[in-house]
């Protein structure tokens, strides 16, 4: 168990300081299908080491000036609410229900991403101004995206990464930055609502953070040496055939 969850932190420390998603919603699928841990331990044992690979990565992104503060700020307001409710609303859905609304989360959030892409080039290609995003319009968006990451528990990044570049119109970079700073936040409370709850197996979190600490700065470096565009199509890529193959793996394993 101690081994494989060591090569898990580092495929995932890797991939999700790249991604800037904090790395709980990868590791799930790979807990479940090569570990075989039980459902709600997969759940929640990651959140724990995808706060200290976001806190490792954040320290690379922060040197950059990255973050919209506006946005983070407003994101808090909406987030901190959402995640606790979220987080306690989990135990009213069954281990696999969860494991499978995981898997179209990451589905559609991967399509969406994609199109957007692609929408938006031409978009930015027709010389419009973006426009900053309204308060209100950023606590809403954080407060559904929140409570969904908290019934799923993870901090958030999946949705708000996705969320600040195809609904405020942010930078790939921009985005994972300023999100890695809203969920080294949102992840507080889902940490100790999901440890309460019992879903936490800290032995399991304690090793896969020894896999986590050196890949979480390496993949952080190589996300700022690596082209907007090219980060953006990967990410999506990534979620539509990691999301497919847990979502059959789940329903026929």
């Amino acid at each position: 168990m101690s081994i494989g969850a060591i090569i898990i932190g580092l495929a995932t420390g890797f991939i999700s300081a790249f991604f800037g998603i904090g790395g709980s919603s990868i590791d799930t699928p790979l807990l479940r299908v090569f570990l075989h841990v039980p459902q709600y331990i997969a759940l929640a044992s990651p959140l724990p080491t995808a706060l200290l690979t976001i806190i490792i990565a954040f320290a690379v992104y922060r040197k950059e000036h990255l973050v919209n503060y506006r946005i983070f700020k407003w994101s808090l307001v909406g987030g901190v609410p959402g995640i606790i409710v979220g987080s306690y609303l989990s135990e009213r859905f069954s281990g696999l229900f969860l494991m499978l609304f995981s898997a179209l989360v990451l589905f559609f959030v991967g399509v969406n991403f994609i199109y957007k892409k692609f929408h938006n080039n031409r978009f930015n290609k027709n010389g419009r101004k973006q426009k900053p995003a309204n308060a209100g319009y950023v606590t809403i968006i954080a407060f559904i995206a929140s409570g969904i990451s908290g019934i799923l528990a993870n901090g958030g990044g999946l949705l708000l990464i996705p969320a600040y570049v195809l609904l405020f119109r942010m930078k790939i970079k921009e985005a994972i930055a300023t999100s890695l700073l809203a969920v080294s936040v949102l992840f507080i409370p889902a940490c100790l609502i999901h440890y309460r709850l019992g879903h936490i197996d800290l032995g399991i979190s304690a090793a896969m953070a020894l896999g986590v600490i050196p890949m979480a700065y390496i993949g952080a470096k190589t996300n700022l040496e690596t082209k907007s565009n090219t980060i953006q199509f990967l990410f999506g890529l990534m979620l539509i055939i990691f999301s497919v193959y847990f979502f059959i793996s789940q329903l026929w394993g």
